[in-house]
């Protein structure tokens, strides 16, 4: 008996393949990089790039565990509604704004010192796994709230897509600027 392989919803696949191209742009453009230039901390003792990287692999880790949990307690599902649109497109906002923002402690405690490749490795492993996460995903759970954000609240998948690829955006654009300090 021949089964069909699963696919991803489109709406899904598209924000899923977005978030994939920028972080393996970003990771491109760090490996040029030396380890010494990846791990040296700004200025005013902020973030070294490779804390970035570690941050965001976090979330992603924490957002995943999140959806998958929720996915095991479907009868719990609730639709978003008005509410979490509002607050989503909030936080699109503030993520835009270019303002900084203190990471909430489950994604904050970075270590000091990472090997990029390693990094690349976890962070493989973590879109892999939001990759099977998505393209199991039925129709009927996209509007479901599976990610509760830490500050907006609960989220559906294509809001947490959303966030995913902002917060990434957030980052990147204070990466992009360390790496003309670190290099020019």
């Amino acid at each position: 008996m021949y089964t069909y392989p699963l696919l991803m919803i489109p709406k899904l696949e598209n924000k899923y393949l977005r978030l994939e191209q920028t972080r393996n742009r970003l990771l491109d453009e760090l490996e040029a990089l030396t380890d010494e230039q990846l791990n040296t901390a700004a200025p005013g003792g902020k973030w070294s790039l490779n804390q970035h990287v570690a941050h965001l692999i976090m979330v992603d880790e924490v957002t995943l565990n999140s959806i998958q949990y929720k996915l095991k307690q479907p009868g719990t599902l609730k639709p978003a509604g008005f509410s979490q649109a509002l607050k989503a497109l909030l936080l699109k906002v503030a993520l835009l704004s270019g303002r900084k923002y203190k990471a909430p402690a489950p994604v904050a405690d970075v270590p000091d010192h990472s090997d990029l490749q390693d990094l690349r490795h976890n962070w493989n492993n973590a879109r892999f796994a939001l990759e099977d996460t998505l393209t199991a995903l039925n129709p009927d759970q996209i509007d479901k709230c599976l990610f509760k954000h830490p500050r907006v609240g609960p989220l559906n998948v294509l809001q947490t897509l959303a966030f995913l690829q902002d917060h990434f955006d957030h980052h990147q654009k204070i990466m992009q600027q360390q790496i003309r300090d670190l290099v020019y």
